[in-house]
């Protein structure tokens, strides 16, 4: 008798600097290698998911970690999502002892010389997100050569923004090929300027011009704000990501983000998605395309995805709602009208 052979389990592979991630570090370079070197678990990661070069991650689960020392190839944020364990770690002459749980997070930035990383406990799961080396220049728009982002060596964080932000990415990193990557970008936008606003060695973020203009933007010029409704539109079957429209807009993400919402009153994924949710409508009461058809048709990975969002959005499911307008639009033989 032949033995049953279930579907084939890809692991997932570790972040490695691949040219086009602006770390800093040589193409090829593993980024969690110090949790490689210390055989840590990697549950997750989002090598193969096209998040593209604003953010990347890894979900790793931490037992017994004692790391030799290092130094940090890249600007990391790190985000417990489940467990707990206690964190010890030294940099130079400061040394950061501390209880980690869900929410709790650390700032290791690039180039720091790291001399102990250990990890004791049952078990943490941890996200862990790696940034471009010029995560100023990619925020704000300056096409500057800044390497240090002004980011302080931090541990034991608790912020309920910072942890809300990780856990929905940790979800997100967990979808694998399901995963929204609008949704992804626009977290580890709002994730980087909640860190860079709060734990920098100077106020250089926040003082900054190119800050201060994104905050007080009064929305996008009509060419600009023209080009990437165009954009949406022609490319709303597509898995569109926001470093498209930025690209589109000339901005930077976190500036377009900005910009964008002032304009609209809506922010880049809230408009895609209103926008997908109206032409789920049209196609749902002019065809007779099943759910899973449609859902390839304005941007969705599956029909059950678009199902979600819809009931989540509209408070029905898209066969309801298509049973409800077909009933308007052909009633019932001597049915009457519902009183105005």
């Amino acid at each position: 008798m032949l033995d049953r052979v279930g579907p084939k389990r890809v692991h997932p592979l570790p972040v490695s600097e691949t040219g086009y991630l602006n770390t800093g570090s040589e193409t090829g370079t593993l980024l969690g290698q110090k949790y490689e070197d210390g055989a840590s678990k990697l549950l997750a990661s989002s090598v193969g998911l096209g998040w593209g070069d604003m953010v990347t991650a890894e979900l790793r689960r931490h037992r017994a970690l004692r790391g030799a020392g290092f130094v940090q190839p890249v600007n990391e944020i790190a985000i417990a999502v489940s467990g707990q364990a206690q964190i010890r770690r030294r940099s130079g002459l400061v040394e950061q002892y501390f209880m980690s749980d869900p929410g709790v997070a650390c700032v290791c930035p690039r180039g720091v010389s790291v001399r102990y990383l250990n990890i004791t406990g049952d078990y943490l799961d941890m996200l862990h997100l790696y940034y471009p080396k010029d995560m100023i220049g990619a925020m704000g728009g300056q096409n500057d050569s800044t390497e240090d982002a002004g980011l302080v060596y931090t541990g034991g964080i608790r912020d309920p923004l910072v942890q809300t932000i990780g856990m929905t990415i940790a979800e997100e990193l967990r979808a694998g090929e399901q995963c929204n990557r609008m949704l992804v970008e626009s977290l580890g936008v709002a994730l980087s300027a909640r860190i860079l606003q709060g734990y920098t060695r100077r106020n250089d973020w926040t003082r900054s011009e190119a800050y201060n203009d994104a905050i007080k933007s009064t929305g996008l010029d009509p060419q600009r704000l023209q080009r990437v409704s165009d954009f949406i539109a022609d490319n709303i079957a597509e898995d569109i990501s926001l470093n498209d429209l930025s690209n589109v807009s000339c901005l930077s993400p976190f500036h377009f983000s900005r910009a964008f919402k002032a304009s609209t009153g809506a922010s880049p994924i809230q408009f895609l998605s209103q926008l997908r949710m109206i032409r789920t409508k049209e196609l749902l009461a002019s065809t007779r395309h099943s759910v899973d058809a449609i859902a390839l048709q304005v941007g969705y990975a599956s029909g059950a995805s678009l199902s979600r969002a819809f009931k989540k959005l509209t408070g029905t499911s898209p066969a309801r709602y298509r049973n409800q307008r077909r009933s308007w639009q052909h009633p019932a033989p001597n049915s009457s009208e519902p009183d105005e």
